[in-house]
């Protein structure tokens, strides 16, 4: 179980469904579970020439048995339906004896070694395009990624800057790319990474997001941001292990067909939840800011590790500087979920804000995530009227759009179970 305290709410035994048949001259054993899922891109590399004394040279091992026991390995996509490893032996002909290694070798893949990584290329758009339904169906957030035509517009107008993985032949693998919501937007996402469910376990979703990572210096973006499932540890370990800091964590973020995972304890299905994780890549000139009396501990603190530094005006008075109130909201309508930002306060904002909330609850929206600019000298007003409609803290996500961006949550009659949060770290855990 790795690092996972079991509690008393988690199941102390499995299923497994087991599917055996013959097709194509193919022996196929298919394993379904589901429990947490697993990746076998995160295992260490096991060579034989470099075996050791120690146990962390034995690491890996096990996998590097199963991938030269069978004749292709391969773990499909998580869904709700669970995960599924499935094993294949290349049967032989009426008329041959054997199969030969070489040969299978050949036809099933390349080593960890082979697989090189490169920019993006024109070329490329349709076959990252087939790699993301392949790998997700039709299920991911940003649909322009199915789009071989799109995928290329936003590389060429900035919003998209993609490394790939190939195979000695230029078979395109792997993919994960850092994207921007506009072309002149501060902040950067990291993310859409995918690998070729025959090359998973050779460690290629760790190299592009590597590759990735020593591009960001480079770049004149102030900060980057990852979204971590919260309903297993895994990708909350790679983040922190490249300096990234967990600052807020999104409620009925994602919808159920996007699920890593089914747990049984669960009585009905429920959304994800993630944590937004972010880390600066440019120095930022202190600012001042308007925090919530109930936040200001935390958001300093996170504020702190970030290298972000405010200056809280404690004292500042509570007065909206506007005689109208400018609220702004759009849909995202893969998710299914909408953010709410505010231009402009004044003191009968609530009445506006109730009227929106309706609106959106009405149109059966998931989650509300409403974003306070907290530079703003009346952003404690707002803060008190979101409050008042049943908003919850969610933490601070700089540059979303604000340097300064406090993220307040309503989730609509959604089921939720703190026991799917898995949280890696004291921040996570404090949030």
């Amino acid at each position: 179980h790795g690092d996972i305290n079991l509690g008393g709410d988690w199941a102390a035994a499995g299923e497994f469904e087991i599917h055996i048949c013959i097709q194509n001259q193919t022996l196929q054993v298919r394993i379904t579970d589901d429990d947490l899922p697993y990746d076998f891109a995160m295992l260490p590399q096991f060579t034989p020439s470099n075996l050791g004394q120690t146990d962390a040279d034995i690491r890996g091992l096990s996998v590097f048995i199963l991938q030269n026991i069978v004749d292709k390995v391969r773990v499909l996509p998580p869904s709700v339906h669970g995960q599924s490893l499935e094993l294949e032996w290349q049967l032989p002909e009426a008329d041959a004896t054997m199969t030969s290694v070489t040969a299978t070798e050949q036809s099933h893949g390349w080593q960890r070694e082979d697989i090189s990584l490169r920019g993006l290329q024109a070329a490329d758009g349709i076959y990252v395009a087939r790699l993301m339904h392949q790998n997700y169906g039709y299920t991911y957030v940003n649909s322009d990624l199915y789009i071989a035509e799109k995928i290329g517009q936003r590389s060429a107008d900035g919003r998209l800057y993609s490394h790939v993985a190939v195979t000695p032949d230029e078979e395109l693998v792997g993919h994960c790319a850092i994207m921007k919501t506009r072309a002149d937007a501060d902040l950067l996402e990291l993310g859409a990474a995918v690998v070729a469910p025959p090359y998973q376990g050779l460690g290629i979703f760790n190299r592009l997001w590597a590759s990735l990572e020593q591009q960001l210096p480079q770049r004149s973006e102030k900060a980057v941001c990852v979204h971590a499932v919260s309903t297993h540890p895994y990708t909350q370990k790679i983040v922190l292990q490249h300096a990234y800091v967990m600052c807020a964590l999104m409620l009925a973020y994602t919808p159920v067909s996007m699920q890593l995972k089914s747990i049984h304890t669960l009585q009905d299905a429920q959304r994800g939840s993630v944590f937004y994780c972010c880390k600066l890549l440019q120095p930022v000139a202190p600012m001042a800011v308007y925090l919530p009396e109930s936040e200001s501990k935390q958001l300093m603190a996170v504020a702190q590790q970030l290298g972000l530094p405010l200056l809280n005006q404690a004292d500042a008075d509570w007065v909206a500087n506007s005689a109208h109130t400018e609220l702004h909201y759009h849909v995202e309508a893969s998710l299914n979920i909408a953010y709410l930002s505010v231009g402009h306060w004044c003191g009968d904002s609530l009445a506006e804000i109730h009227s929106v909330l309706r609106q959106l609850c009405r149109a059966h929206i998931d989650a509300v995530y409403a974003l306070l600019d907290l530079s703003q000298a009346d952003a404690r007003l707002f803060y008190q009227d979101l409050t008042a409609l049943g908003f919850i803290s969610g933490g601070l996500m700089p540059y979303s759009p604000y340097p300064a961006t406090l993220m307040l949550q309503y989730v609509n009659n959604q089921f939720l179970q703190e026991a799917t949060v898995f949280a890696v770290g004291e921040a996570a855990e404090q949030i």
